[in-house]
């Protein structure tokens, strides 16, 4: 082996049952001459997805690395980095195919491999690794159910508003975007997914497949993954960045729309909670940064998905610091001053919509009659 031999990762994200083996094993039968080595994660203490790619003989009992009893994103994020070094080093292996778990979140995985690429790259005694692509895999039948006809896709021992936040940062976050089993959904209905997906995820590849069969130029050696893209290319990540494009709320097909609300004054928090608690499944997805009246000085992080709700704290206000240390901030981070009030300084809400048939007016006046005085 050379010392400089580059190796390229994929990594396949989806919900249990969407296709990721079947995917998988459709790469490693290429005729193209790619030879990958696998690493797969299941949580349980049988990794049945290994035996299956082992069962179909298309890779051989050493090429085949089962992590269990663990998630990549969490508890075995130092095993996949050790796997990842020892099969780039061996030589053997032009692609490392990833099959995460199904309930495994993308970005701590991605986080995790791009930090050991990024630090494969500068020794000169080992493979130089790439994450060449992050394929997430969608289930139409399931996926349409879930957001248009409010059929459960759940196992009975999953809660379901996790598994619905899953599902979206899945698609939030990924390079190439798999629609499979298009097979089993009518025309119209694929449309009104590949809508959806669009109103969640700007930027991905979207390919149509049935049973998993996809042209091989949109798996392996597609250039396609770069972390700072894929983690903008969210609609609402895109709405942070450039707010200004979404003053007015864009409606996609089937009524699908984003907007985003930007307001100069704090939140009364318990207000706020209550009116969270009255939304309508019309409201997909929001995220964004909140200002709070019981701490003002503290911005946060609001983020729903169905009916989950997070909120915890994202750093002190650039305007909570005192003068000399502002100033000295402003000069650091220039671009602060793009948002800076007179008066407010950074303190603001900021807060993307993302659903279909929204009453945007409707859920403006109630935020707005959340809204408090606040004195400096």
């Amino acid at each position: 082996m050379t010392n400089n031999k580059q190796v390229k990762i994929i990594l396949i994200t989806g919900y249990l049952g969407a296709g990721k083996t079947t995917i998988l094993n459709r790469i490693l039968s290429n005729s193209e001459g790619i030879h990958a080595a696998v690493i797969v994660n299941d949580i349980g203490e049988i990794n049945v997805d290994a035996g299956l790619i082992r069962d179909g003989g298309y890779a051989r009992e050493g090429d085949v690395i089962p992590l269990t009893n663990g998630c990549l994103c969490c508890t075995l994020s130092n095993d996949l980095s050790l796997q990842l070094g020892d099969l780039a080093d061996t030589g053997n292996f032009d692609y490392i195919i990833i099959e995460a778990s199904g309930i495994c979140e993308p970005i701590p995985i991605t986080f995790t491999i791009s930090a050991f690429c990024n630090q494969s790259k500068r020794s000169s005694k080992h493979a130089h690794l790439e994450l060449d692509n992050i394929v997430a895999v969608v289930d139409c039948a399931r996926m349409y159910d879930e957001f248009n006809g409010g059929k459960s896709l759940l196992s009975a021992d999953l809660d379901d508003d996790d598994i619905e936040n899953l599902l979206i940062q899945q698609i939030e976050f990924c390079s190439t975007l798999v629609l499979n089993k298009i097979d089993l959904v009518t025309s119209e209905q694929l449309k009104e997914l590949k809508a959806l997906v669009r109103g969640l995820q700007r930027d991905a590849v979207i390919v149509e497949a049935e049973n998993g069969v996809i042209p091989m130029s949109e798996l392996i050696n597609t250039q396609r993954f770069d972390f700072d893209k894929a983690f903008k290319s969210a609609v609402w990540m895109d709405a942070m960045e450039h707010p200004e494009e979404h003053d007015d709320p864009e409606v996609l097909e089937y009524e699908i729309s984003t907007f985003v609300y930007r307001r100069r004054q704090p939140f009364d928090v318990n207000a706020f909670n209550a009116f969270v608690r009255t939304w309508t499944r019309s409201i997909v997805r929001v995220k964004g940064t909140i200002w709070i009246q019981q701490d003002p000085d503290m911005s946060y992080v609001f983020e729903q998905a169905g009916k989950q709700v997070q909120m915890y704290e994202n750093g002190l206000f650039s305007a909570a610091f005192p003068e000399k240390e502002q100033e000295q901030l402003l000069r650091e981070q220039p671009e602060l001053l793009k948002d800076w009030d007179p008066v407010c300084g950074d303190h603001m809400i900021r807060l993307c919509f993302i659903g279909r048939h929204m009453d945007r007016k409707a859920i403006e006046e109630g935020l707005d009659a959340c809204l408090t005085e606040w004195n400096k």
